[in-house]
């Protein structure tokens, strides 16, 4: 607070001291009871006013992800909409079409796998018939009941047993593989079917729409912008001097002109410093606390701590005007001596003045009948 709150705030010690200056004569020498306060050495902290505009945390612009012709708009700028609301439609015809050619190819892929387990089965059955026929034959032969030609042939149906499980088996894998393939395929015509609805990402409000029912879109293609107004922040260019003060999760208060300066809760989320060291400032961003009635793109202002010096300081109730100066009563040898000061800064109660050293004693009580040199004493 300078000098021209002060005319505001003391115009009523103006207009009484006035007042008292005309009394009547024999009233000049009167004692003048007085309380006083010792001025004394403090620190101090000029406020730093910053401006700046709210803006959404999340402002995202909807795009078409599969490329067609826009059949709905679900949605008009302004509309609030939540998480997943429906914004367009793209036509899904072709989309549906080869998705549906891709399931067909999925199930014949299936139906061959199938049979190649089949295959497989009956080749185990006639490896396992082949083993228990070459046992039994090879017995005969230990015993001499067959001959090498025939001991040959069932050694030669087993290893072809064999060798036909392992061709079912790699039939099976090859079925196999191809029934993955087919079945990425219908994975892969779905995506586009289903990106076909382009939804809200978020819950906002749409602030733009670029598309209306029959336009063509490609992947990429803007439909809609959609803000999240519950989620605001300010950021500030804060001096670097100022920016110490601040750390991320101290309370701040932010004032918001459209709404009447109305004051709203903020809390410092990051100070993040400049790229450019010439500047010597730090951004700080504030987030907002949701209110009714305010919205991305509003101008709103921040008061911050400034940088902390020493003055002299003496209670706000010492302050009086004389003729349009700030000044106080110094109160030395039983007389108050009108001393003008320049105001500073508010500290609660107490104001920073210069004009007067730390140690002076200065009236609090009756300073409105006080005049230069008038004698008082000093209640205790």
């Amino acid at each position: 607070m300078r000098n021209g709150a002060f005319a505001a705030a003391l115009a009523g010690g103006l207009l009484i001291s006035g007042c008292a200056s005309h009394g009547p004569d024999s009233s000049a020498e009167q004692s003048i009871p007085v309380s006083v306060a010792v001025a004394r050495t403090a620190s101090f902290s000029s406020p730093v006013e910053l401006s700046g505009t709210l803006g959404a945390v999340r402002n995202a612009t909807v795009g078409a992800a599969s490329a067609g012709r826009i059949v709905s708009v679900s949605v008009r700028v302004g509309d609030r909409v939540s998480a997943g609301t429906v914004l367009a439609q793209v036509d899904t015809s072709q989309y549906g079409a080869q998705l549906a050619g891709a399931r067909a190819g999925a199930a014949a892929a299936s139906d061959s796998q199938l049979a190649a387990q089949a295959q497989v089965t009956q080749a185990q059955s006639r490896l396992r018939l082949a083993e228990t026929t070459a046992a039994r034959m090879s017995s005969l032969y230990a015993q001499g009941a067959i001959s090498k030609q025939q001991q040959d042939e069932t050694q030669a149906s087993l290893a072809a047993a064999r060798a036909g499980v392992a061709q079912a088996q790699a039939g099976l894998g090859a079925a196999a593989g191809m029934a993955a393939q087919a079945q990425a395929g219908v994975t892969a015509a779905n995506v586009p079917l289903q990106n076909a609805t382009i939804t809200a990402p978020f819950s906002g409000v749409v602030t733009s729409k670029f598309v209306e029912p029959g336009s063509v879109v490609g992947p990429g293609s803007p439909v809609a912008t959609v803000q999240d107004t519950q989620d605001l922040e300010l950021d500030v260019a804060v001096p670097e001097d100022n920016a110490a003060s601040l750390v991320p999760g101290a309370s701040v208060v932010v004032h918001v002109d459209a709404l009447g300066g109305a004051q709203v809760p903020a809390t410092v989320r990051a100070v993040v410093p400049s790229d450019n060291a010439a500047l010597r400032s730090a951004t700080v961003r504030i987030a907002v606390a949701p209110r009714a009635g305010l919205l991305p793109g509003m101008f709103a202002r921040v008061s911050v701590s400034g940088s902390s010096h020493r003055g002299v300081s003496v209670p706000f109730a010492a302050m009086v005007t004389r003729a349009g100066q700030s000044g106080v009563f110094a109160i030395a040898s039983d007389r108050a001596t009108f001393m003008p000061v320049q105001p500073g800064v508010v500290n609660g109660t107490s104001v920073e003045v210069s004009g007067v050293r730390a140690g002076t004693r200065v009236a609090v009580t009756n300073i409105a009948q006080l005049t230069d040199q008038a004698p008082v004493t000093v209640s205790h």
